[in-house]
């Protein structure tokens, strides 16, 4: 029987990422022994992965595979593998190929930002031997975590629209608002609570990092057909527009309406505009900073 409170020797792949600082954290805080491999004293990875319980891969998704090779070969087959990447099915198969001990996909559905894990959920993919990563899970819910098990190939599918449609909206409305010289904070005078939440969503992208946010759009085939297809929507609804044609516009409503209409009692009961916008208010100095960062990199791009 596992030892949830026992110390354990865990090595963090890209430790000085912003994920990475946040396991780091996390994970030295309740007293276990943290280690940080990155490519500045990749010499030593011998030496921090032989001995190591639990090996964490945070790195950029291009990457990953190619750190599952040169790794698993430090491996001991006790050490149990995890990664933090946003897509699961091709990286599952790189470690349960190179690592023959204890393999897990792991996936925070959040950013780095946060404090700690509370309320926050954590996609589960079991690779092997699940009872090596038991204290690992259990430390995460014991901090208010909500962990939630699928196979990969259900997690991809339901990341294309989750986080890769979801981004390339978010990041065109950014670009959009930049391009337009709107001033945000003037802008925040006049809001309604659905305007905040957009704003809201467009600050939280940009403050993260702009490789991460692009390789989530361009990772798989999957996700770029996806966006290709939501851009061609927007060039279809855009057409209506530059016509004038009302009544094509309504059909349009209404054909997504009743999708919509059919789960909005349940959207209300699990969380409700208020809840949403408590969660999402930023104030006013903090969306001008996002919107600066967004016209700083427009101009250097």
């Amino acid at each position: 029987m596992f030892n949830s409170n026992k110390p354990r020797k865990v090595t963090i792949i890209g430790g000085n990422g912003r994920m990475g600082r946040f396991f780091t954290q996390q994970l030295s805080a309740v007293g276990h022994d943290i280690q940080v491999l990155d490519r500045d004293n990749w010499s030593e990875a011998e030496q921090l992965l032989t001995n190591a319980d639990l090996v964490l891969i945070s790195v950029p998704i291009e990457c990953t595979v190619d750190v599952i090779q040169k790794a698993a070969k430090y491996l001991n087959p006790n050490t149990a593998l995890a990664d933090l990447t946003s897509i699961k099915t091709p990286i599952l198969q790189a470690m349960l190929e190179h690592h023959s001990g204890p393999v897990m996909g792991l996936h925070p559905m959040f950013g780095p930002m946060v404090p700690s894990f509370s309320s926050q959920k954590v996609v589960i993919c079991s690779g092997r031997r699940d009872d090596a990563f038991e204290w690992l899970l259990t430390l995460i819910e014991k901090e208010g975590g909500q962990l939630m098990k699928c196979l990969p190939e259900e997690h991809d599918r339901m990341m294309v629209a989750i986080q890769a449609i979801r981004n390339f909206h978010t990041f065109s409305l950014g670009i959009f608002l930049t391009e337009t010289n709107i001033n945000i904070d003037r802008s925040l005078d006049f809001a309604s609570p659905p305007y905040r939440l957009e704003l809201g969503l467009v600050n939280r992208l940009f403050s993260q990092s702009a490789p991460m946010v692009v390789d989530i759009m361009l990772n798989t085939p999957e996700r770029r057909d996806a966006i290709i297809r939501l851009a061609k929507t927007y060039s279809r609804l855009a057409e209506l527009i530059e016509q004038e044609d009302r009544d094509a516009l309504i059909q349009e409503f209404q054909l997504a309406s009743s999708l919509f209409s059919q789960q909005v009692g349940v959207w209300q009961s699990q969380s409700g505009t208020a809840a949403i916008s408590q969660r999402l208010t930023v104030d006013k100095g903090l969306m001008t900073s996002a919107t600066s960062s967004a016209q700083k990199t427009s101009i250097n791009n």
